[in-house]
């Protein structure tokens, strides 16, 4: 059942502007070693502006967005931890609701462009202090966050803003921050990104024929068949390079750790049903970390934090609302974005998603062009 659920151009979707607020103030603001609780304090308060705002607008829901969010409260409610309820399920069930049907949603380029400033700013800062000492004496730079590559994750979400807004600061900054963070899958995901940006229009006449679910499976079963070939096949260097070159190398030992984290998830799930039905939780870091590395691939990342009934539903949502936004200007924001997931942890849970299903939502408006045009139809 189709029912529309637009917000019509008049109507200011609160929640989305607050939405968009509290995902750059956290992911590029608040420095990471704060480790404030705001999860528990703002997800709550914006499932409450966006519940008012349904009913103030009256706006009505897809039926099986209704049906997947009761699904993922029942599923976490029988196996409930806070850290699932508001890493995974609040935020899955929040995009179910507010993206139901696929809506472009009007927000004003000016709002967008201060709240990149604030960021560009912040992010130059944080670059200027923040090094990730390694093991070989060497430091890297990084955001608070103090990992290059979830450092890339977040700047590859905040170049689409970019991109998006056409705000030039952030974009430069963006393309400098690869030789800065040093981040292979931040690197070749934008190498992807430029490439499907050049070939936009055959390449999306050909992904607009195949559903996009089934890519995302084929892209996952790829990025497991590539770290199996790795471990079997590939002679792995010990060397572990911290310079520019590691953008080009990709034989050295952390990768060897990371494809047998994945290894691990799989073959523990396969061993232990009770553990694939309620998942790693809390406890996934204290398993995996001892291995030498956590899951470097975000879907498996969240069937490990919260088991494969959760997970099913939380990617069955995820993948209806991508697919929604799936169109020729977008496109090239989803593969770019899905690749780097194949090969990192930490873009699919949490505010990543959230960010990068509403850069997908955004229709921009321009103040400007909006007022030449009411002139141009008052004839002056």
């Amino acid at each position: 059942m189709n029912i529309n659920t637009n917000i019509t151009k008049t109507e200011t979707n609160y929640f989305f502007y607050s939405l968009i607020f509290y995902s750059i103030v956290v992911l590029y603001l608040i420095p990471y070693e704060l480790k404030l609780p705001y999860a528990k304090v703002c997800l709550p308060l914006l499932t409450i502006i966006l519940i008012l705002q349904l009913c103030y607008y009256r706006s009505k829901l897809l039926i099986v967005d209704i049906l997947a969010v009761c699904l993922v409260l029942v599923v976490t409610f029988l196996n409930f931890s806070t850290y699932q309820l508001f890493r995974y399920s609040l935020p899955i069930c929040l995009i179910a609701i507010c993206f139901s049907g696929s809506p472009q949603i009007h927000i004003k380029r000016s709002y967008l462009v201060g709240l990149c400033w604030c960021a560009t700013v912040a992010m130059i800062y944080q670059m200027i202090f923040y090094r990730r000492l390694e093991f070989d004496g060497s430091q890297r730079i990084a955001l608070s966050n103090g990992d290059p590559n979830v450092s890339g994750l977040f700047m590859l979400i905040f170049f689409f803003l970019c991109i998006k807004i056409k705000f030039k600061p952030g974009i430069i900054l963006a393309l400098v921050s690869t030789v800065l963070f040093a981040s292979r899958n931040y690197f070749i995901s934008l190498c992807i990104f430029f490439i499907l940006t050049s070939l936009e229009k055959p390449l999306f006449r050909i992904v607009n024929k195949i559903n996009i679910s089934i890519i995302f499976i084929l892209g996952n079963l790829f990025g497991l068949l590539v770290g199996e070939f790795f471990l079997n096949r590939v002679e792995v260097g010990f060397a572990y390079d911290t310079s520019i070159n590691r953008l080009f190398s990709f034989n050295d030992q952390s990768n060897l750790f990371r494809f047998e984290a994945n290894r691990f998830l799989i073959n523990s799930y396969a061993n232990n049903l009770d553990l694939a039905l309620k998942g790693y939780g809390e406890n996934y870091e204290s398993v995996f970390r001892p291995i030498g590395a956590i899951i470097h691939n975000s879907f498996l990342e969240v069937m490990a934090y919260t088991g494969i009934p959760l997970g099913i539903l939380y990617f069955f949502i995820f993948l209806r609302i991508v697919s929604g936004y799936c169109t020729q200007e977008n496109f090239k924001f989803i593969f770019s974005y899905l690749f780097f997931c194949l090969f990192l942890h930490t873009g699919l849970q949490g505010i990543a998603p959230l960010l990068f299903i509403s850069i997908l939502a955004m229709s921009i408006d321009n103040e400007k062009q909006n007022r030449i045009a009411l002139f141009n139809r008052l004839g002056y």
